[in-house]
């Protein structure tokens, strides 16, 4: 049976943090074909599996010599636990972090079976394989080394995760309003279309008007016909002007939210390839292929 002071829980929380982001950015890595730090925050450690292996931990030890028991067990907490980070994340953040809609026998894009089965296997090699050398490493250290090194750490952790967490505050708040303005653009856009059918209706109208007028006024017909149609396209080319001068600075809004603290944005998207922002899926895709 395992016992460990909370200095002791905060190191071993450290120490899967930064051996699931090793396993992260090689999987992603290698599936990108280029270096992928992965992960919500900047330094190199991923939470989810720092919590979930002492999570993990917490239910398996009391189960040690039942295999079986803790595949599921383990299977069972962590991904329950993935699926209530992915919701907590989606509300605060409006964006998935990570993606399972592809997969088969998938939840809401937050769990699914591959990845439960997963948790499963990893609870077993936590349990009987990884964790040992890692307790005895961490349990042979004197408490005081213990002690500074676990609040130095999480020091930095505090900070990373503030930091991180204010960006991706911020990110939210970009793809928020950037959706707002893409839509004026495109409403402004189709104004700008509809503007020429409705100049060639009105002239109609008018045309019809001048009919009656020509029966009174035959001699004045062809300068009335000719003062009202220059009236009319006059109006319109000015409306089409003040669209397209509203149209023009939409646009440049656009790209100046896009480009200020970009090197951020585009850090947090790099890390997390599989991000989606279903309420702002267009104006995802565009910054990324404009970025």
């Amino acid at each position: 049976m395992y016992v460990y002071n909370q200095f002791q829980w905060l190191l071993i929380f450290y120490v899967y943090c930064f051996c699931g982001w090793v396993f992260e950015s090689a999987v992603v890595s290698a599936q990108q074909r280029h270096f992928v730090s992965r992960g919500f925050l900047r330094g190199p450690w991923l939470p989810i599996y720092g919590f979930g292996a002492t999570m993990i931990l917490h239910v398996s030890l009391p189960l040690m010599g039942q295999p079986v028991a803790i595949y599921f067990a383990g299977m069972a907490s962590a991904t329950a636990f993935e699926y209530v980070v992915g919701v907590v994340m989606e509300a605060l953040f409006k964006v998935k972090y990570w993606d399972y809609s592809t997969h088969k026998f998938q939840f809401q894009g937050r769990i699914c079976l591959d990845s439960s089965i997963a948790w499963g296997f990893l609870a077993l090699l936590l349990t009987y394989v990884l964790h040992k050398p890692v307790a005895d490493f961490i349990t042979g250290l004197p408490f005081y080394a213990t002690a500074a090194v676990s609040l130095l750490l999480s020091g930095f952790f505090l900070y990373d995760t503030v930091t991180s967490a204010k960006a991706a505050f911020e990110f939210a708040s970009v793809l928020e309003d950037l959706e707002k303005l893409r839509t004026e653009a495109d409403e402004l856009r189709v104004q700008l279309r509809l503007g020429a059918y409705e100049a060639q209706d009105r002239i109609e109208d008018l045309r019809g008007q001048l009919k009656t007028v020509q029966a009174d006024l035959r001699e004045r017909s062809e300068t009335a016909q000719a003062e009202l149609r220059e009236r009319v396209e006059a109006a319109q080319a000015e409306l089409r002007e003040q669209l397209k001068e509203r149209l023009a600075g939409l646009e440049d809004d656009i790209t100046e939210r896009m480009n200020r603290k970009n090197k951020h944005y585009r850090a947090l998207m790099r890390a997390n390839p599989s991000l989606r922002a279903p309420r702002f899926q267009e104006t995802l895709r565009i910054w990324r292929e404009k970025h």
